[in-house]
């Protein structure tokens, strides 16, 4: 008896794992067995709710998801058909159906992580400036009227030596050609210009730099600029908008003299480091060695290389070479690539909008 009693809860037990399709006939229901994204962070495959969901990393685009494993129930069949290697667009819940002797409908959806909020700078979207008049030239600074002198202190650019030989403000606001409308909103606009100095010319790239501006050499038309402010946390990437609008190289001089005749680049480049004080800089005889400075700890470049008739998002990764805690960020956009060393092209033009730092 008892062994007749055990039997019969075994069969009451397999029997409580299948789907009942009628009075006679019993189905294994049909599963989804294996499920995974490539990049994903988690995947929960319920059963019981028919439902596959994925977590995928801040920011993801969910439309362009490579499916890297899927199987399901031994017997069953998929429709529409999925296979590894495809590509999903889950920006809305997919629906599929999975069929052995009944039919299953399934639902594959997708989120991205919320970012990590993580700190910011001071006026990244460009928007906000002061004109003060230097003998009559526009010194143009990337603070608004309003601003701390802490907040001064986040941008730096060469406007005040340029005007100081004579010379017109490149680092410039744009306020008709932005990347996000709206009352009030601005962009940076950076042109390269080669200064005639009667006898002698020089090239000077527009740029920007977190930092602030030294002394000028008015014997060498060099300045010197103090790179990076404080700075301790850990972006993955700067996010933000570019347009360049590149002229031929007509001004160059050793090593890059061979690039004379071609087009101009222009760049955005991103260090994080552990100096214990501001990195001096003085092109071409002082400049950071990005590949082996061993206080780098984190670096990014994001290079223009072609003709843009409107603006280009961009998302410029950050890579990490160690886990030691930053002190100091540079930030550096020129409108010449090459310009520490006085080569470029007059007329480059870069302009950039709507700088943030992406977190994951």
């Amino acid at each position: 008896m008892k062994k007749f009693a055990i039997v019969v809860f075994a069969a009451l037990l397999a029997v409580s794992c299948l789907k009942k399709n009628d009075l006679t006939n019993y189905a294994v229901q049909a599963n989804i067995v294996h499920f995974a994204i490539e990049g994903q962070l988690t995947c929960t495959i319920d059963s019981r709710a028919q439902k596959v969901s994925v977590l995928m990393p801040a920011r993801t685009d969910l439309s362009t998801l490579k499916l890297t494993a899927f199987s399901v129930t031994e017997g069953a069949t998929c429709e529409p058909e999925l296979s590894v290697g495809e590509i999903l667009d889950l920006q809305e819940p997919m629906c599929i159906l999975l069929s052995n002797e009944d039919v299953y409908s399934w639902t594959i959806e997708a989120a991205s992580k919320e970012p990590r909020a993580g700190a910011q700078l001071y006026n990244m979207n460009f928007d906000s400036w002061t004109e003060v008049l230097n003998d009559k030239k526009s010194v143009w600074y990337a603070y608004g009227a309003d601003a701390t002198d802490e907040q001064k202190a986040v941008w730096g650019n060469a406007n005040k030596s340029i005007t100081d030989m004579g010379k017109d403000s490149n680092c410039l606001p744009e306020s008709e050609f932005v990347a996000v409308k709206g009352e009030g909103k601005k962009a940076l606009k950076l042109v390269t210009n080669l200064l005639d100095f009667w006898i002698l010319k020089k090239l000077a790239a527009g740029s920007i730099f977190t930092g602030r501006l030294g002394e000028i050499n008015f014997s060498t038309f060099n300045a010197d600029l103090y790179w990076g402010i404080p700075f301790s946390d850990r972006p993955y990437a700067l996010d933000g908008y570019g347009c360049y609008k590149p002229a031929t190289i007509n001004e160059a001089m050793d090593p890059y003299k061979d690039l004379l005749g071609q087009m101009d680049n222009g760049h955005v480049i991103v260090v994080l480091a552990d100096w214990n004080e501001p990195y001096k800089v003085n092109a071409p005889a002082t400049l950071i060695d990005y590949e082996n400075d061993p206080a780098i700890i984190g670096y990014g470049k994001m290079v223009f290389d072609h003709e843009m008739s409107e603006y280009e998002h961009f998302t410029l990764e950050i890579e990490y070479r160690n886990e030691r805690t930053p002190k100091y960020l540079v930030i550096v956009a020129s409108s010449s690539a090459w310009g520490d060393y006085f080569t470029g092209a007059d007329g480059s033009t870069l302009y950039l909008d709507e700088f943030s730092f992406l977190y994951k």
